[in-house]
């Protein structure tokens, strides 16, 4: 994910990430996997943020009940 994105999220600079991503939003990636977040991000174009990361203490094998 674009650095200077995700500072603006975690800084909490709404305005200015919505001015970012709108000003950017035809050459911007849609998806990418920040090995800082530790998962994928996805940006749309609309400015909306999908980020996913397994939380601290979680496992990557397979989900409670599922088979082997």
């Amino acid at each position: 994910m674009d650095a200077e994105v995700f500072r603006l999220l975690a800084r909490g600079d709404v305005e200015e990430y919505r001015a970012l991503v709108h000003a950017s939003r035809h050459v911007r990636l849609r998806l990418t996997f920040d090995k800082d977040w530790g998962g994928p991000v996805s940006v749309h174009a609309d400015g909306s943020v999908l980020a996913l990361r397994l939380l601290p203490g979680q496992d990557e094998g397979p989900p409670p009940g599922s088979p082997r």
